[in-house]
């Protein structure tokens, strides 16, 4: 099965300036870039005198030749701003201030029963839109109809349940309850489950059992990266893909081992892993409705993928003290990953940290999904046929900047920007295939100075 990430999206959900505070977001309107020298040597002429163009912006142009369709042409010497057009801050990521920005696979706060896109159909069925969950009632449970009047005692303890269709209402102590439908039945008190909702989100539910046996973890080229070290694998919003004639599944934060280090990974394993009866159920209009841009119609400027250094080094500050790009060194002189949201726990954990886009301990880089946000693919960087390439988009909202801020700790109150990184949209082309992502500016090197329409 061909790789669905092939959705062209149209129109634009607002763009904000560089250096614009929060306040004074605009809406549907270019910042114009410096454009620096980069590209001097790239001279591209008109051709026609009837031209359809922006004169305040160095943009691609139309030219129109009688009967015969529109050719795309640069204007003036255009380069690809290492300045970025669009500033996104923490409270507005994967909101659409890019087109190519967007919104998570689910809303997560909205208690959304489907938040990794992929359930075992064995314990959650999905009929005319919803899900349902087979869930464990307490003994004695009473159900209601719409109106919440009593119905009795449920007659069985094993129900199907809706988590996301609810009432809110004062039940018969005088306190406001939460009531959730039972398929066939009506509602029941929340309080009436077995299982509580944090079991609910990490368990069987989502999970996916690994057959008996050795399974390995690969890259989105089918190179395999070590041992699958986990029995259940969960996976995101639907993303397979076909290597090989072979299909693959994306498994995201499962485990891998590598040598005698086990570690978290995200990656593909091979449908064939999974036990038999738990082929993963999506729903496939979200999945279609979440395809990546493709910016079919962009210009392109070709980059080697090489991870960038998680450790890149600035120097030493007034007391001596190493100094880093993308973290700092605490008082003992350990490396510290800044986050990429504010007021994030170090607590030890190195999750949401700006180093995750970079290259990875086993020499890895994820291809996000949104602005620092979940990946769609993992590349490795060394090897056979590398480097990969990575292709660029020169349009304005294709370029964005993102804060980096402390971790919270005893020192830190975690909302203060110390650093920014810069992330940028394209593709990787695999095997006649495109796969779209942001990738930190950082983790590449330029290799074309010539943009190149696609």
């Amino acid at each position: 099965m061909k790789s669905f990430l092939n959705l062209v999206l149209i129109g634009y959900c607002g763009l904000i300036g560089f250096g614009q505070t929060e306040e004074s977001l605009p809406v549907l309107k270019y910042y114009k870039p410096n454009i620096p020298s980069v590209f001097a040597t790239n001279k591209y002429t008109i051709q026609n005198k009837n031209v359809e163009s922006d004169p305040e912006s160095n943009r691609i142009i139309l030219i129109k030749a009688a009967n015969k369709k529109p050719k795309k042409h640069f204007a003036r010497s255009v380069a690809f701003n290492s300045k970025p057009e669009i500033y996104i801050p923490a409270d507005r990521r994967h909101k659409g201030l890019s087109r190519f920005d967007l919104i998570p696979f689910t809303d997560r706060r909205k208690g959304d029963p489907d938040r990794y896109r992929a359930v075992n159909p064995k314990y959650v069925k999905r009929e005319n839109g919803h899900y349902y969950f087979a869930l464990n009632v307490k003994a004695y449970t009473h159900y209601f109809d719409e109106n919440l009047k009593d119905k009795g005692v449920l007659p069985e303890l094993n129900v199907n349940v809706d988590l996301t269709r609810t009432k809110t209402a004062k039940a018969s102590d005088d306190k406001m309850r939460k009531y959730i439908y039972v398929k066939d039945k009506g509602y029941i008190l929340s309080g009436a489950l077995m299982q509580s909702s944090d079991e609910i989100k990490a368990g069987r539910w989502f999970s996916f059992p690994i057959k008996a046996g050795e399974h390995n973890l690969y890259d989105g080229t089918g190179i395999v990266r070590g041992k699958l070290a986990a029995d259940l694998v969960r996976l995101n919003y639907g993303l397979q893909k076909e290597i090989k004639g072979e299909t693959y599944y994306y498994a995201f934060s499962t485990k891998l081992k590598i040598r005698n280090e086990i570690i978290g990974a995200s990656g593909w394993i091979k449908a064939s892993a999974i036990e038999a009866g738990n082929d993963p159920q999506f729903d496939t209009d979200f999945v279609k409705k979440m395809q990546m841009p493709t910016a079919a119609n962009d210009t392109f400027a070709e980059y080697e993928i090489t991870g960038g250094n998680p450790q890149e080094a600035m120097g030493r500050d007034a007391n001596g003290a190493a100094k880093y790009k993308f973290g700092y060194a605490n008082k003992n002189g350990n490396f510290i990953a800044y986050k990429v949201l504010p007021k994030i726990p170090l607590d030890g954990n190195q999750s949401i940290a700006s180093t995750d886009y970079l290259k990875r301990s086993d020499a890895v880089i994820n291809l996000g999904f949104n602005v620092a946000g979940v990946s769609n693919d993992t590349f490795r960087i060394d090897g056979a046929n590398r480097p990969l390439i990575f292709h660029r988009s020169s349009e304005g909202d294709a370029t964005a900047l993102i804060d980096l801020f402390y971790p919270k700790d005893a020192v830190h109150d975690g909302e203060k920007v110390v650093a920014q990184m810069i992330f940028v949209y394209g593709y990787v082309g695999v095997a006649g295939d495109k796969r779209w992502g942001w990738i930190p500016l950082d983790a590449l090197k330029l290799k074309s100075k010539k943009p190149r329409l696609k």
